[in-house]
């Protein structure tokens, strides 16, 4: 494993900057690289800092992408449901939502199941958009996992759906 790239940090805007003026100097980051949560989070920042210019022609967020194919994914979920998925406050997820629904792309209703919940459904309009990014991701995913084998794809996202899933069960 050994080093892993420049020191740097990240702008307000996604962008990386360099922390300091000797910013080529390289790290010793051994013992980081054994650490799950670490390797995990690198990832996840390198994965998003790609993620927004690929999707710059959808105008995009990971999170607007990860509503989009839930939604369309799943007959009946509701904002409650979306929100304990994405790990994320219901009013924060609520405020995004709105604006989906504003532009046209999410719809809102009251659960017939319990009248507290509401229901979310996607637009003619949010279908469209929902295939046109689900698209565009199959070939950033690709894209993503290409320094990996088919097989090993396969094993990677395999093993991160058991980790998330012991995560959930608490180990």
């Amino acid at each position: 494993m050994g080093r892993i790239g420049k020191v740097s940090t990240r702008r307000g805007n996604g962008a990386t900057r360099p922390a300091e003026p000797n910013a080529d100097r390289k790290l010793d980051l051994t013992a980081l690289q054994r650490t799950p949560g670490f390797m995990i989070r690198i990832l996840q920042l390198q994965n998003f800092e790609a993620f927004y210019p690929y999707f710059e022609s959808l105008k995009l967020s990971p999170l607007e992408y990860a509503i989009l194919v839930a939604v369309r994914d799943n007959k009946t979920v509701t904002q409650s449901e979306l929100a304990a998925v994405l790990k994320m406050q219901l009013p924060n997820l609520v405020k995004i939502l709105s604006r989906m629904e504003e532009t046209g792309i999410l719809k809102r209703k009251r659960s017939a199941r319990d009248r507290r919940a509401v229901e979310l459904s996607l637009s003619a309009a949010g279908e469209r958009r929902a295939d046109e990014a689900s698209r565009l991701g199959e070939s950033f995913n690709a894209k993503t996992l290409s320094a990996l084998s088919k097989s090993e794809q396969t094993a990677f996202l395999q093993m991160l759906v058991r980790l998330v899933d012991a995560h959930k069960n608490g180990f």
